[in-house]
């Protein structure tokens, strides 16, 4: 690993303080825009035990797996693998995520919907512009979410690498094929949309839309943004345009999202102090801002010089954890860009007030994302939500991280 070049990056100062029926089959065009356009558990130390037989007959207790610790039987709730906290619905287990395309364009905030996801990717586009992919464990968790934006194959396979259902609104051309050659199970929302609605106009905020329709155009925001940028849906519309579309939720493997330990990262606690860290994404977007607040534990996020709110909760997105991944993002050769996931890279993770540096692999578009710490080993991750930067390598040096002073 690079170390000289990540630790450029290291600034260590004071804190400054059309209406159709849905199927994965369709292939529109992506609408023309412009180019702008819980129980806590506690941490377990574990010793192998020797029966007292013979020395010949002795028998060693292998020590629990770490992800077996995050679950207290004494809970009703089951863990989820997207945070690994304790706190989903059972029914939910052995489930599906859903992963779903959001508009960050300044024109576009404040979206809504984003403070309820597990984990958030933020990643470029073409013109530096980002999106944000949320993921949700629980389909049925998604509250009113949006705007949403169309497909980029770099979407796609951080979604795919999390087996998770892909939720969409429009793609660009090399979607499609992308989609088909690894069997990813997506649903453009643009090919099944209803019109303009709103949700305010039902007493149980259920927007009854007609056959074979499960997204729809914002009727405020309609009035207030461009056409591109008021597209939304929710959990109970997701979930029936999966069933419509005769999606299987069952997910086979269940893995973790990363390797969350019961109690506190043994990687971080070794990491330096980081109170803020500045994620440089591009020109157009020079500033996704991370702030510790060690009263909550979480990193507050703020972008376009602003914190970042949920329209619907009207509260600032937070999160335990933070990863700034940086990977070989090169132009196609068009308006788009290519992310060569593949070729792994460097990073940060933090985290609980602190940085450690980090590697990561994705060995095909359908495998997970896998951290590692300086030893090669996968980083142990506090339970909690976890925002990841995706950042093209070129831009390492711009990523500035702060730390006020401690006792």
């Amino acid at each position: 690993m690079n170390y000289k070049k990540m630790t450029a990056a290291l600034l260590i100062a004071a804190m400054a303080v059309p209406a159709g029926a849905c199927s994965n089959k369709t292939e529109e065009t992506e609408e023309q825009t412009s180019p702008e356009a819980v129980v806590t558990v506690e941490n377990v130390e574990t010793t192998a035990e020797t029966t007292a037989l013979s020395p010949e007959t002795a028998e060693t207790t292998a020590a629990p797996e770490l992800s077996d610790l995050l679950y207290d039987p004494s809970s009703p709730y089951a863990v989820n693998p997207i945070t690994g906290m304790q706190t989903m619905d059972p029914a939910n287990e052995g489930q599906r995520s859903v992963a779903v395309v959001i508009n960050n364009s300044h024109a576009a905030i404040p979206q809504r919907g984003i403070s309820a996801a597990d984990a958030i990717y933020e990643y470029q586009t073409e013109g530096g512009q980002t999106r944000l992919l949320a993921v949700f464990a629980d389909v049925n968790t998604i509250p009113e979410i949006g705007s949403l934006r169309s497909a980029r194959i770099l979407s796609t396979d951080l979604a795919a690498g999390n087996n998770s259902v892909f939720i969409h609104f429009g793609r660009n051309a090399r979607v499609p094929d992308h989609i088909a050659s690894y069997g990813i199970d997506h649903i453009d929302g643009n090919s099944c949309s209803a019109g303009v609605y709103s949700s305010a106009n039902y007493a149980d905020g259920y927007v009854d839309l007609p056959n074979g329709l499960f997204f729809w155009r914002d009727a405020t925001w309609k009035s207030q943004r461009a056409i591109e940028h008021t597209a939304v849906t929710d959990g109970r519309h997701i979930l029936e345009a999966i069933e419509y579309n005769e999606i299987s939720m069952t997910d086979n493997e269940n893995n973790m999202l990363f390797n969350f330990v019961p109690g506190d990262s043994a990687d971080i606690a070794t990491g330096d102090p980081c109170d803020q860290i500045n994620v440089y994404f591009s020109g157009t977007n020079p500033d996704a801002l991370f702030v510790f607040d060690p009263l909550t534990g979480l990193y507050s996020k703020s972008e376009y010089g602003n914190p970042q709110i949920d329209e619907t909760t009207g509260t600032q997105i937070a999160f335990t954890n933070v990863f700034v991944l940086y990977a070989n993002i090169q132009p196609h050769g068009d308006t788009t860009i290519d992310a060569y996931l593949e070729d792994g890279g460097e990073g940060w993770y933090v985290s609980d007030g602190r940085v450690i540096p980090v590697t990561w692999t994705k060995n095909s578009p359908v495998d997970p994302i896998i951290v590692y710490n300086e030893a090669g080993e996968q980083v142990q991750v506090n339970r909690g939500r976890s925002y990841i930067c995706i950042v093209d390598n070129d831009l390492q040096s711009q990523t500035t991280i702060s730390a006020g002073a401690r006792n």
